[in-house]
């Protein structure tokens, strides 16, 4: 690699060969005479002398200065990308320029040239550049400023050389506040590069990096590391198994409905179709208030037809009892007769209790827990058949049908979190305090284990009964990778029989 770090000194009356001016501005004379006449002006100021304001110096630093503020008024990725491809060259003397951000993947790749509108990525020269890139940054890295020759390094095969003219070439990251390259330009041009270039291009690559930052807010934002190295691939590897080890509790969802605790069922007294209900669904009853009434037509019949086999009997206990006086079988017809009247007593009884029966009333306090009246009235039953349940709005219990295929192992009093449709941001903490022993089929033909679970006796939170959600079942504490793989176990298990 060819190195050349004397100073040239091109004064305002030097003409620039035509291998300097290619792609150079007509600025590029002047400002050259005056970065390298920098000296003189910085250490007149510092024993007390002012430089003159229309010197070559000053004029720089005014150049300097201007690119620096158009650079914070950037607003999109596009405009940088032009303007450091193209305004740059004014100062750092750069013959054509190649700009350089990171891609998806952390590689850096061509964005911008020097008085080309779009990039050709299919075009030799730009793969030339990019794999002059990758090189360097195998062989140096990209994070420092460097100057090479174009054949400074032995190319992949399929790289040919495009016969680039411009031979001299510099890099210049853009780097970040915490020191990581976030892009760079690749400067090329027919001569050696000075170091009073190199420090020109170092000094907009850091403004470059600053409007970068804020244009990609790449200060804030935050980004895995890429473990593209084999090390970084091995622990990543350690790490998810050392996670797959660690101890979770298993549970499961299914739905859930609060359901009264000891509930007293009211069945039909006897058999009959429903005339009445005379309560609402959920409404608070107190007791011997009536509930149901059924159609009495049949039994008022069945008290009146009593009451008259009565009075015959009765007729005949006093016809044998008069003639008892007279005959001796008179006697004997009275001890049946006095039975037979008994009978027809008892008979009368029972159907006035089947006619009481009829008005069906409250046994206890508590609310009426039912579906639609509608459903209920002009529907024949038999006796024992379920009407509806008188509950206790305080002692409530939640039912949780949880499916054959979410099946979990479970301990009694485990852990259960409630989460009603009403108020699923307030869950209800309970423990669970049976559960069947067989699946059966529930309300959508799925087969489902039913589980009751309770709350503790210390919340008191008023729950509506019939309310729905889902419950959120806590099994055994078992390893991470099973509880995220137990689907897929279970399914190859089925599958191969093993």
């Amino acid at each position: 690699m060819t190195q050349n770090r004397a100073k040239v000194v091109v004064g305002p009356s030097t003409r620039p060969t035509h291998a300097e001016s290619v792609g150079d501005g007509p600025k590029s004379q002047p400002l050259a005479a005056g970065l390298a006449s920098t000296e003189p002006p910085v250490n007149a100021a510092l024993s007390g002398r002012i430089a003159p304001a229309g010197t070559p110096g000053n004029s720089a630093a005014a150049t300097l200065l201007r690119l620096e503020s158009e650079l914070r008024q950037l607003r999109t990725l596009k405009d940088f990308q032009y303007f450091v491809a193209n305004e740059l060259r004014v100062v750092t003397r750069s013959q054509q320029t190649f700009v350089f951000l990171p891609s998806r993947g952390a590689k850096p790749q061509v964005v911008a040239v020097s008085a080309m509108a779009v990039v050709d990525r299919s075009a030799p020269l730009i793969a030339w550049i990019e794999t002059l890139v990758d090189e360097l940054a195998a062989a140096h890295g990209l994070g420092t400023t460097r100057e090479f020759e174009a054949d400074s390094f032995l190319l992949p095969s399929g790289i040919a050389f495009p016969g680039y003219p411009l031979r001299f070439l510099a890099w210049v990251p853009f780097v970040d506040l915490d020191g990581r390259v976030i892009g760079g330009i690749l400067q090329a041009r027919l001569q050696p590069w000075s170091e009073a270039d190199l420090v020109v291009s170092r000094h907009l690559a850091s403004a470059c990096g600053h409007s970068l930052m804020v244009l990609t807010n790449e200060k804030s934002r935050w980004r895995l590391p890429h473990w593209t190295s084999r090390r970084g691939m091995l622990l990543a590897g350690a790490a998810i198994l050392v996670t797959g080890f660690l101890p979770v509790s298993m549970t499961a969802l299914a739905p859930v409905e609060v359901s009264p605790q000891k509930a007293f069922v009211v069945t039909a007294p006897v058999d009959g179709v429903i005339e009445q209900i005379l309560v609402e669904p959920n409404a608070l009853v107190k007791k011997d208030q009536s509930l149901v009434r059924m159609a009495d037509t049949v039994l008022k019949n069945r008290v009146e037809l009593a009451e008259r086999e009565v009075f015959v009997a009765d007729a005949k206990v006093k016809k044998a009892s008069q003639l008892a006086f007279v005959d001796i079988r008179g006697r004997h017809e009275l001890g049946v007769a006095h039975a037979e009247l008994q009978l027809r007593h008892a008979e009368l009884d029972y159907a006035r209790q089947l006619l009481d029966r009829s008005n069906i009333k409250a046994e206890r306090d508590g609310v009426a827990f039912f579906t639609d009246p509608k459903d209920l009235i002009g529907r024949p039953v038999a006796v024992g058949e379920r009407l509806m349940e008188l509950a206790d709005p305080l002692r409530l219990e939640f039912r949780i049908d949880l499916p054959v295929a979410d099946a979990i192992v479970l301990n009694d009093g485990a852990r259960v979190k409630i989460f009603l449709d009403s108020d699923p941001l307030n869950p209800v903490e309970a423990r669970l305090l049976r559960a069947d022993f067989q699946a059966r089929p529930r309300e959508n033909q799925q087969l489902a284990f039913r589980l009751i679970a309770e709350r503790p006796s210390s919340d008191t939170r008023p729950l509506r009964l019939g309310v729905r959600g889902t419950a959120q079942i806590y099994g055994d504490r078992v390893p991470l990778a099973f509880y995220l793989f137990r689907r897929p176990i279970s399914a190859a298990r089925q599958w191969f029989g093993v």
